[in-house]
C-alpha cells in the first residue's frame, strides 16, 4: 500500500509540473531609428501573473508563464530592442493586461490571440501614452503543437506593435493623453479587451408535430459565441415523420413515411448569455415512402422549403443540457400535404 501511495504522489507531481507550462521570449532586436528614449523599469500590474490557459493536445489544461516572470522577460526585451543610453530619457512602463488565449472559433479553425495593454510613463509618475493591441492567427483545428510553439512570436509582435505605437504618438507630436494618434501601415488605435467567441457543439433531439404528421429531427449545430448581435451557425440534421392516419385514407393510402435530410441557413440572435431566438430557413431532401390502400409501395422525390422561429438556451459554459422550442412552417412535395405548420421541441446536450 505504501508503494501505491508514492507512485500515485510522483504521478500527481509530474502531472501538476506538466501542467505549469513555460514559455521563453527571444530577445531579438528590430531597427528603430532616432529614437529619444529607452525603457528603465517594467511594472506588471495584472491581478493574475499567468499568461493565460490553454489546452494541450490530449485536451488537458495548462497555465502559461514567462520563464523569468514576466517583468524581467519584457525588461530584458526591452533592453534589447531599444538599448540603454545616457544621452535618452528614461521611460517606465506598466502592464495593465497581458493574456494568450486560444480556442476553437469555427468548425474546423481554432484561433490563437495575443492581447495587450501597455501604459507609458516618466520618472516622475506622469503618464504618456496608453496602447492596447490584438495579435491573432488562425489554424487548423488539429494544429495545436504548432500554437503553443508560436505564442512568444505573437508575444513579441505585440510588443513590437506598442512600441512603434509610442514612437509614432512622440514623433507626431500629437496629443498622447487620447487615443488618436497617427500611426504607421497596419497600426490601429486602442482597442478595449473583448475575449473570443467560444466555439459550442451541440447534438439535439427535436420532437415535431403538426396536424398532418408527426416525427423527429436529429442535428448537429456549432457556432461561435460571440458579442455580435446575430449568430450564424453551422447545421446538419435528418428526420423522419409520419402522416396520420385519417389524412393518409383520406389521400388513398395505407401508410406515408417521410425520410429526408435538412440544410440551410439558422441564425442565432443573442438575448442573453446561454439564451437565444433561433430563426432559420431550410431546404428539406429527401424522398416520401407510400403504400396504398392494397399495400402497393412507391416512393416520391421530396424537396422543399421550410421556416422556424423559436427559442434556445444553453445554460453551462462546457457542457450541459439544452432546451429548445418553437414553432415551424413547411412547404415540400408530397403527395399527401404540401403545406402546413406545426410545433417542436428539443433536448440535447452541448459539448
Amino acid at each position: 500500500m505504501k508503494i501505491i501511495i508514492n507512485i500515485l504522489v510522483v504521478f500527481f507531481s509530474v502531472a501538476f509540473c506538466f501542467s505549469q507550462t513555460t514559455i521563453a521570449l527571444k530577445k531579438t532586436s528590430f531597427e528603430i531609428k532616432n529614437q529619444n528614449f529607452y525603457i528603465e523599469n517594467v511594472v506588471d500590474a495584472r491581478q493574475e501573473m499567468h499568461l493565460g490557459e490553454i489546452e494541450d493536445d490530449f485536451g488537458m489544461r495548462e497555465t502559461l508563464s514567462f520563464l523569468d516572470g514576466t517583468e524581467v522577460t519584457i525588461k530584458k526585451f526591452m533592453d534589447v530592442t531599444i538599448p540603454v543610453a545616457n544621452d535618452k530619457t528614461p521611460i517606465d512602463i506598466r502592464i495593465n493586461n497581458l493574456k494568450i488565449e486560444q480556442v476553437q472559433t469555427s468548425i474546423d479553425k481554432r484561433t490563437a490571440r495575443v492581447y495587450i495593454e501597455l501604459h507609458f510613463y516618466t520618472e516622475s509618475g506622469e503618464e504618456l501614452y496608453k496602447v492596447a493591441h490584438y495579435e491573432d492567427q488562425d489554424f487548423p483545428e488539429s494544429n495545436v503543437t504548432e500554437i503553443y510553439e508560436t505564442h512568444e512570436k505573437r508575444i513579441r509582435a505585440a510588443l513590437e506593435y506598442c512600441l512603434w505605437s509610442f514612437i509614432t504618438a512622440q514623433k507626431e507630436n500629437t496629443d498622447i493623453n487620447t487615443d488618436k494618434v497617427n500611426l504607421p501601415p497596419d497600426v490601429a488605435t486602442y482597442k478595449a479587451y473583448s475575449p473570443l467567441g467560444k466555439w459550442f457543439n451541440l447534438l439535439t433531439y427535436k420532437r415535431i408535430t403538426d396536424r398532418h404528421n408527426e416525427g423527429w429531427n436529429v442535428a448537429y449545430t456549432g457556432f461561435s459565441d460571440h458579442e455580435k448581435d446575430l449568430i450564424i451557425p453551422f447545421v446538419l440534421n435528418y428526420g423522419q415523420s409520419r402522416a396520420k392516419s385519417n389524412i393518409v385514407q383520406e389521400r388513398g393510402y395505407s401508410s406515408v413515411d417521410s425520410y429526408a435530410f435538412g440544410f440551410g441557413f439558422n441564425g442565432f440572435l443573442k438575448i442573453s448569455h446561454g439564451f437565444y431566438l433561433d430563426i432559420g430557413v431550410n431546404v428539406p431532401i429527401g424522398i416520401e415512402v407510400l403504400r396504398d390502400l392494397q399495400e402497393k409501395k412507391s416512393n416520391n422525390f421530396l424537396i422543399g422549403l421550410g421556416a422556424s422561429q423559436g427559442v434556445k438556451i444553453i445554460p453551462w459554459k462546457d457542457f450541459g443540457i439544452v432546451i429548445g422550442a418553437g414553432i415551424f412552417q413547411r412547404w415540400r412535395t408530397s403527395k399527401v400535404i404540401n403545406r402546413n405548420f406545426g410545433f417542436q421541441l428539443e433536448l440535447g446536450f452541448n459539448f
